[in-house]
Order: C-alpha cells, then structure tokens, then sequence
C-alpha cells in the first residue's frame, strides 16, 4: 500500500505559536475584552455557587439564579471569544499586508 507523503513545510508565519504568544498582550489590553472578562467572571462565579447553593440548601429561589445566570454568562463568554478571534484576525491582516501603501 501507498503511505500519504507527509508534508514537512514550515507552518505560515501566523500560525506559529511564538507568533499568538507575542500578540497576546496587545490584544488582551483592548477594553472591550477587559469590560467582557470583569463582567464575566464575577458572573460565572455567582452561577456556579448558585447552583451549589440551591443544591446544598434545596432552595428553588437560589436555583432560579443560576438559571438566570447561568445563559448571561455564557453569552458573555462567548462575545469575549468571538471578540478575541476578531482582534486576532485583524492584527494577522495587518501585519501581513505591506507596510509602504501610497
């Protein structure tokens, strides 16, 4: 049988993984990513001890907080990630096209 030739190609200059570390930083000190994650985790932290709390206690009132909680936070984890894969893709479009435009 026929092996597949591996390709031993070096990956695009984007997809390294030096090259996601070194743009962290920049991209994690935007603002609307900062709002998302201190919004976000106090949120998520008060869903998950809700649960705990209603479970614990056999409160019906404490379960319908994590029921309220617990879809807000996910939506803001998922804006913060989507908003992050924004932020990314941008630095990549920039970085990549030339530098001397007219």
């Amino acid at each position: 049988m026929a092996r597949n030739k591996v390709n031993n190609d070096k990956k695009p200059a984007d997809l390294t993984a030096d090259n996601l570390e070194a743009d962290q930083p920049e991209i994690t000190a935007d603002k609307g990513l900062k709002l998302l994650m201190r919004i976000g985790i106090p949120m998520a932290l008060i869903s998950v001890l809700s649960l705990w709390a209603s479970s614990t206690m056999g409160s019906a009132g404490i379960g319908l907080l994590f029921f309220i909680t617990a879809p807000l936070a996910l939506v803001i984890g998922f804006a913060y990630n989507i908003r992050y894969v924004m932020l990314l893709v941008r630095r990549r479009r920039q970085s990549q096209t030339p530098q001397n435009k007219p």
